[in-house]
């Protein structure tokens, strides 16, 4: 059973399934939210790692995945790989939400028939409930899920508390009706409810006080009157009869023809399903979304379903009325006379209440001025009628239940089930998704990324895609948006390009609002109102009225928002940066890369060290930002440039970033004299380092050390550490911790006592790879304190880890506790570099002390995650350890080629003088079970082989070495 009416739990046949970790429950809780349904990989990446994204998302969630299948243990089978992305196979009966929705429809058909059967179902069904639905989710992309589960929670509710009813059982149809009340104060039935049961239980006194009690709520907090039918039943207590008053005949109102729907709803079945739920419990529903988004064609399905179940429909396009005939269009919609008189929309409202219907509005923002007052008071005084809108910002009434309008999910790969590419291929003529290869389908979905996920966008490509061939069209597509025309030559002429919908959302923006949107275009991916402040705001457009201006085109559709950050549609993108020239379009670009190294300047940690996590995040968040302003400082800027490539080493160091720390060798080509050289050099070194060029990144560190003002230039100690650790690597040991303790006391003169004190765990490090570990051992002791005492993840983290080898030899038990207490503090981080160093670690005791099996197992992942880090100098060192390994399984030929690749390129890896015993034992033992002549063939072929050849042989003598244990193998 998969439980997610609560916090999620899973259970098997032997009991409970713990799932820990926070990515591998929200990827268990994203697939249980589309069970036996493909979910694509990016989908899942979005879910898991929301904003922060790994740098290789589907390795990432390759890893998530596996690490969930390791923790289901036997249901492992049920999470299966598909096409584009994964799917959990799960039986109805094994997901509580499917059993509840069962139960809860089974209780319904049998509730007239057999109402003690009905009641069995119903509280089966409710017993299911532990809290929240989706628990892990419900505030993201979990929430309609969970709101609709939850809606048909209290529905059941309802449904039991009138079964109790129903059968006499007054006080407990009381207790449930009461209880639903104290939840949702303002709903309707359970005061009905309640009222019956009090009544039928000759409490009729307190049965009108609940009518008054529910009157005062929705006067006090909504200025509403009850229903028609509440107060009915009011009147039917007072007279004590409760059989229903006969109803005076009134003559229909005409029911306006709804327009034609062109072909099938596509991937929007939930918000469908979400939207009628909606319009069941609210009266009046605003669908907002940007211009093609498809709030009109999900409406229209709407209205064609409540029509055919016989609820009248009216229907009323505002585009082209004018200001003065709003009343005559709603009039003319709903069939009824043209209101007159000194009061218009009273005599409207008299004609909506003789038949309850719903009232259509599409295209309100042309009138929202007009259009507000005119529903605000037909939904107080009409209480049969429900309004539903579409617009592309609220009407801003009150008791309006605004839905936001979302584009399709983007696909992820060639998926053909995912909706936006359905969509395209149900548009687009020639193309059939029986017919198409896996090419065209991975060229649609990058189409369909480049549209936004964009209905009408989508439509509209792929009428024009056939043309041109879908290659070709991709392409053109860069060049703007005009080539999204054609469509349908039934389509209004407002939805036959892209460009006419986005001129009609643009024609509504004021003066300022049009020159903000434009100017947003610089910013790449998301961002706050205080960066649109800093970078766009001059002499034309007002830093004070900056946030006005925002705040509208967010209402209006033009800039989306979320969580405090804000962002643009590509497809808006391109259309407002249409609107700058070259000059204004430059000098954006120039405040936009100013503003970045300004905020990279400020985003330290080091004052307040607990507060790292919140930093790293928001420096990951600028990663478009950060590249955008280096493409723009590297040929107009260099001294920006060696600022920014300075600025980003801290960060880029931990977190193994090659794409920012390669930034450092850019500017260490450059003839250049800025007081940042000597860090941005620190930042070569280690990428320098990273490649495996460690020649390269001594001279580099050297250099940075060169360029400082003196020796006691505090620019200098990150050059300084880079120093100390190739010093580390080559074996020299005393001069590693020299350059340490000089590193330690640059960085305490800087201020920087966080670093300071790292550096004097490095001390430790440099003295136990020096043999000095009992020495070690004691000074770790009291600098873990210290990192304890600071609360920082990363000076914590690399205390754990030197403390770890300290122990290594001494006490393996201690020493595996803190590297593993090292990847943990790390991960707080994403320190990445000191997480691999402690995995490394771990792996290097397995090998040492554990089980071969699960040795080979954590070898294999350690190798992917440092090629996944692009680090050749770490790959080396686990190859390294993996030798030995493989002559414990018996696998001689493989740990002869390795032996040989990595004593082949010792210059390109940290010399551990520990390692050359193992790697010749090898070669030994390896002529003389296979004889001279083979090992020289089986060396000469490792001598020339690269990294990455030498990792897919590791790969290859991993599997073959776990295929191949038996009982008998060494351990």
């Amino acid at each position: 059973m998969f439980r997610v009416l609560g916090p999620l739990a899973v259970e098997g046949d032997d009991g409970p399934i713990e799932i820990p970790g926070d990515r591998p429950r929200a990827l268990l809780t994203a697939l249980l939210l589309q069970p036996n349904a493909i979910v694509s990989a990016d989908r899942l990446v979005d879910i898991v790692w929301g904003d922060d994204g790994p740098d290789r998302p589907a390795n990432a969630l390759q890893q998530v995945v596996a690490r969930l299948r390791n923790r289901l243990g036997p249901l492992a089978e049920h999470l299966q790989t598909a096409p584009g992305g994964y799917t959990l196979a799960v039986a109805e009966e094994s997901l509580d939400a499917e059993l509840f929705e069962t139960h809860c429809r089974r209780a319904r058909d049998c509730a007239q028939s057999d109402p003690s059967r009905s009641a069995a179902l119903l509280d089966e069904a409710l017993e299911l409930w532990r809290g929240q639905a989706y628990a892990e989710l419900a505030g993201g992309v979990a929430r309609p899920a969970s709101v609709r589960l939850e809606e048909l929670r209290l529905t059941a509710l309802e449904d039991r508390a009138s079964l109790h009813l129903a059968t006499g059982a007054y006080a407990d149809a009381v207790a449930t009706a009461r209880t639903l009340i104290a939840a949702d104060p303002l709903r309707e039935r359970p005061v009905e409810l309640l009222m019956r049961a009090l009544h039928a239980g000759g409490r009729t006194p307190e049965a009108l006080e609940a009518f008054r009690e529910h009157r005062e709520r929705l006067a006090e907090d909504l200025g509403l009157d009850p229903s028609a039918d509440l107060r009915s039943l009011e009147t039917r207590i007072l007279q004590d009869g409760l059989a229903p008053p006969a109803r005076t005949a009134s003559p229909p109102v005409a029911v306006s023809s709804l327009p034609w729907r062109a072909g099938e709803l596509l991937g929007r079945e939930s918000e469908l399903e979400q939207l009628l739920t909606c319009l069941a419990e609210q009266r009046l529903v605003t669908l907002v979304g940007p211009g093609g988004v498809g709030k009109t064609r999900l409406v229209l399905e709407a209205a064609h379903q409540l029509s055919a179940d016989g609820t009248p429909v009216w229907w009323a396009d505002v585009t082209t009325v004018p200001a003065g005939r709003l009343l005559d269009a709603l009039a003319e919609a709903s069939g009824t006379e043209n209101p007159r008189g000194s009061d218009p929309v009273g005599v409207l409202a008299g004609s909506l209440r003789t038949v309850p219907g719903v009232l259509v509005v599409d295209n309100a923002e042309s009138l929202l001025d007009e259009l507000a007052p005119v529903v605000e008071r037909l939904v107080a005084s009409v209480p049969g009628l429900l309004v539903l809108a579409t617009s592309r910002e609220r009407l801003a009434v009150g008791a309006e239940h605004v839905h936001l309008v979302a584009p399709l999910p983007l696909p992820s790969g060639p998926d053909p089930d995912n909706p936006a590419i359905r969509l395209f291929l149900d548009r687009a003529h020639g193309l059939e998704a029986g017919h198409v290869t896996e090419e065209d389908l991975e060229l649609i979905g990058e189409l369909c990324l480049r549209l936004d996920g964009l209905p009408l966008a989508i439509e509209l490509g792929a009428a024009r895609a056939p043309a041109f061939g879908l290659r070709e069209f991709n392409t053109y597509l860069g060049e703007g948006i005009d080539l999204l025309s054609g469509g349908r030559r039934t389509a209004a002429a407002r939805h036959r390009t892209l460009r006419a919908v986005v001129d009609a959302s643009y024609a509504l923006l004021g003066e300022g609002e049009a020159v903000l949107l434009a100017r947003l275009t610089v910013f790449p991916g998301t961002f706050t109102l205080e960066h649109v402040r800093a970078v766009c705001a001059d002499d034309v457009l007002d830093a004070r009225a900056v946030a006005q201006s925002l705040a509208r085109l967010v209402e209006q559709s033009m800039v989306q928002s979320g969580e405090g950050r804000f962002w643009l549609l590509e497809t808006l993108r391109a259309y407002a940066a249409e609107h700058l020239d070259d000059a204004g379009r430059q000098w954006l670009r120039v405040s936009h890369a100013r503003n970045v190294a300004a905020r990279l300047r400020t985003m330290s940690w080091q004052q307040a060290p607990a507060t790292e996590p919140e930093v790293v995040a928001a420096v990951a968040r600028m990663s478009a930002d950060l590249h955008l302003a280096w493409e723009h400082a590297v040929p107009d800027d260099r001294d920006l440039a060696v600022e920014l490539a300075a600025g980003i080493y801290d960060f880029a160091y931990a977190r193994q970033r090659r794409d920012l720390l390669e930034w450092g060798l850019v500017v260490a080509e450059w003839d250049v004299d800025h007081p940042e050289l000597p860090r941005a050099l620190a930042t070569a070194a280690t990428a320098a380092w990273a490649d495996g060029d460690l020649h390269e990144a001594e001279r580099l560190a050297r250099r940075g050390l060169a360029a400082g003002h003196g020796a006691d230039d505090p620019a200098t100690a990150r050059s300084m550490v880079q120093s100390a650790n190739l010093a580390m690597f080559a074996g020299r040991q005393d001069e590693a911790i020299g350059r340490f303790e000089r590193a330690g006391a640059l960085y305490a003169a800087a201020g920087e006592h966080v670093q300071s004190l790292m550096t004097r765990m490095s001390v430790c490090q440099a003295m136990s790879y020096a043999g000095r570990t009992e020495e070690a051992a004691t000074a770790m002791q009291g600098l873990l304190a210290a990192a304890l005492a600071l609360g920082n993840p990363t000076a914590i983290s690399w205390a754990h880890f030197v403390t770890g080898e300290t122990l290594s030899h001494a006490d393996p038990p201690a020493a595996i506790a803190a590297f593993r207490s090292s990847a943990e503090e790390g991960q707080r981080s994403d320190n990445r570099l000191f997480v691999m160093l402690a995995r490394s670690a771990l792996v290097t005791l397995a090998a040492r002390e554990g089980e071969s099996d699960e040795a080979l197992r954590e070898f294999e992942s350690v190798l992917e995650q440092w090629l996944d880090l692009r680090n050749e100098a770490s790959m080396w060192g686990v190859l390294a350890v993996l030798v030995p390994l493989l002559v414990r399984v018996g696998d001689l030929r493989e740990a002869a080629v390795l032996a040989s690749a990595v004593r082949a390129n010792r210059d390109r890896q940290p010399l551990w003088e520990r390692n050359e015993p193992d790697l010749l034992a090898c070669l030994a033992q390896a002529e003389t079970r296979l004889g001279a002549d083979e090992v020289q063939h089986l060396v000469a072929t490792g001598a020339v082989m690269p990294a990455d050849a030498a990792v897919a042989q590791a790969r290859r003598a991993i599997r073959h070495a776990r295929d191949g244990l038996s009982p008998d193998t060494p351990r």
